[in-house]
């Protein structure tokens, strides 16, 4: 590792607590600070990168890794669950617009609360943004519902234009409910918001903020490595950080014990597992999003802007689960319990954390219109003639044509 910085401590912490504070101009009327758009997660730990004598990337990611994993357990905890709170006979809506709804409204939440969050820790932010709503909502899920309204495959006794009005009411149904949940999070987030700037960040004269002041708790000796314990490491990151990577590791070991130990649980044990998986492939692809310098020069000028990142992840997500609903035929795979544990957990777990709605409809919503509109058909129209081209085409030279697991 590179030397270390050798200013006075008392100099670092004050210059880096001027880098991470935010900027809050007083409103004369309110009294209520305005906060300006906050940082991204590269960015806070890129500028605070000097801080730490130039450590390598790999030094600081770990919060961010762990923290994905983490909060993509809780997602698919909290999606299967609902999942099966909601689907009971003649429900009113299918059960996983349950799920969708509350993964936008607390995506909307943390939109307006991003600031206060990177404040704390900008692995926290990523972590329940990428990890915790991209887990509870998924695309892929979506889309195969509505295919099999599109093709009727549970053989309903009714026209084709039926089954055609039957796919729409899922597409239309789901997204009306995602882009309203979102924007209803998006409303009590600048509540919350209000509140966080008004008792954190307003001050008595003469005194330090109290946001200030737990700034300076967390921060205090994690980025900067003192005479002892440096070689070890544990200076180098917050205390909430810190408390991420312990609870994400303890995860980790927790859920193959749990499919050891709990034979009844498994294809949520094992979903548990892949979860973080589809995740984390979905939050390197989420790199392509714009803003993106190499790729921005090597796409035609009607994609520039585009959130291309996660189309990608929706369309392979969407394809996979193809896949897995073709081989719970049993056509292919011999069904058995642990054939059927393993596709459930890849349905569940990869591809519902590979694809996600609440990105996706804070993405539609912060497109122009026309962008929007051209961003959500596309995605819907490249899933559905996926699911087309691979279970369309085998259902219909196949004599056998429903799932058995």
């Amino acid at each position: 590792m590179q030397e270390l910085s050798r200013e006075p401590r008392t100099v670092q912490v004050k210059e880096l607590e001027e880098l991470l504070s935010e900027p809050r101009d007083e409103v004369v009327t309110t009294g209520v600070p305005v906060e300006e758009p906050p940082r991204t997660v590269q960015e806070a730990y890129t500028e605070a990168e000097r801080f730490r004598g130039r450590a390598p990337r790999y030094l600081y990611m770990e919060p961010v890794v762990l923290a994905l994993v983490l909060f993509s357990m809780a997602g698919v905890l909290i999606r299967v669950h609902l999942t099966r709170l909601f689907a009971y006979d003649r429900q009113p809506v299918y059960a996983l617009v349950w799920a969708q709804m509350v993964g936008c409204f607390v995506m909307g939440i943390c939109m307006r609360t991003k600031g206060v969050l990177l404040r704390f820790s900008p692995a926290l932010n990523t972590g329940v943004t990428t990890g915790l709503c991209g887990s509870i909502t998924t695309f892929s899920s979506w889309q195969l519902l509505a295919y099999q309204q599109f093709f009727n495959t549970d053989r309903g006794a009714h026209t084709r234009f039926k089954n055609f009005l039957g796919g729409m009411s899922v597409l239309a149904s789901t997204m009306a409910c995602a882009m309203g949940a979102l924007r209803l999070g998006q409303m009590a987030g600048e509540e919350l918001r209000l509140l966080f700037n008004y008792y954190l960040c307003t001050t008595k004269p003469g005194e330090p903020a109290p946001l200030d002041r737990i700034n300076t708790k967390l921060l205090g000796g994690s980025y900067y490595a003192g005479d002892h314990g440096a070689w070890f490491g544990w200076d180098r990151w917050r205390t909430t950080d810190l408390a991420l990577i312990v609870a994400g590791a303890a995860s980790v070991v927790a859920a193959p014990i749990v499919v050891a130990l709990a034979p009844g649980t498994r294809s949520v044990s094992i979903a548990l597992l892949l979860g973080p998986v589809g995740t984390l492939v979905r939050w390197r692809l989420a790199s392509f999003n714009p803003p993106h310098s190499w790729l921005k020069r090597r796409v035609p000028a009607a994609l520039v802007g585009m959130p291309l990142g996660t189309f990608a992840a929706n369309v392979l997500g969407s394809i996979v689960l193809a896949v897995v609903h073709i081989l719970q035929t049993g056509v292919v795979v011999v069904p058995s319990a642990a054939s059927c544990y393993v596709l459930a957990a890849v349905a569940d777990g990869f591809c519902g954390c590979l694809t996600t709605v609440s990105t996706f409809s804070a993405e539609v919503s912060a497109l122009g219109r026309r962008r929007s509109l051209a961003y959500a058909a596309v995605s819907v129209v490249a899933t559905q003639a996926f699911f087309l081209l691979i279970c369309g085409i085998y259902f219909k030279t196949s004599t056998v044509d429903y799932a058995v697991c």
